[in-house]
């Protein structure tokens, strides 16, 4: 029977650290929305031509930078910075029948272009997300950024 004292603290344990995680998760998007201007957005990398999976998480703009950040991650920071001046938008569409399995259906599939280092990523928002973030491009000094969907 001393079995089952074991199970019963074994499955105590699990339900902490599940509870917990739950927590740390909460608390770390109170912190990143804590600062304002946070909406929901996918990320996809490109690697060697090919499309990778899409990525569930959060972006915001803070000054300049357009932050991204992953959905479930323990840690507070972001796993994407772009200066705004190197981000460029060059078409927009909505989401196709296989990315309504990993995507909400009321998202477009943000095309961008490739950075200056090479890298490719594509974003996915809402239409009123795009507008802001075609927004904030306009807004950048004339000649930076915004080459419209």
């Amino acid at each position: 029977m001393d079995w089952l004292g074991a199970l019963e603290t074994f499955g105590i344990v699990v339900a902490c650290l599940l509870a917990l995680g739950v927590v740390v998760l909460l608390a770390r998007r109170y912190v990143i929305n804590s600062h304002g201007g946070v909406f929901d957005c996918g990320l996809r990398r490109w690697s060697g031509g090919h499309p990778g999976a899409w990525a569930l998480g959060m972006a915001r703009y803070s000054g300049d930078q357009f932050k991204w950040y992953r959905m479930f991650a323990l840690l507070p920071r972001h796993s994407l910075q772009v200066h705004r001046n190197d981000l460029a938008v060059v078409s927009s569409r909505r989401v196709d029948a296989v990315e309504t399995l990993q995507l909400f259906d009321d998202q477009c599939v943000v095309e961008l272009a490739p950075f200056g280092d090479g890298r490719r990523v594509d974003l996915s928002m809402s239409q009123p997300s795009l507008l802001g973030l075609s927004s904030w491009l306009e807004g950048a000094p004339a000649g930076h950024g915004y080459e419209g969907p």
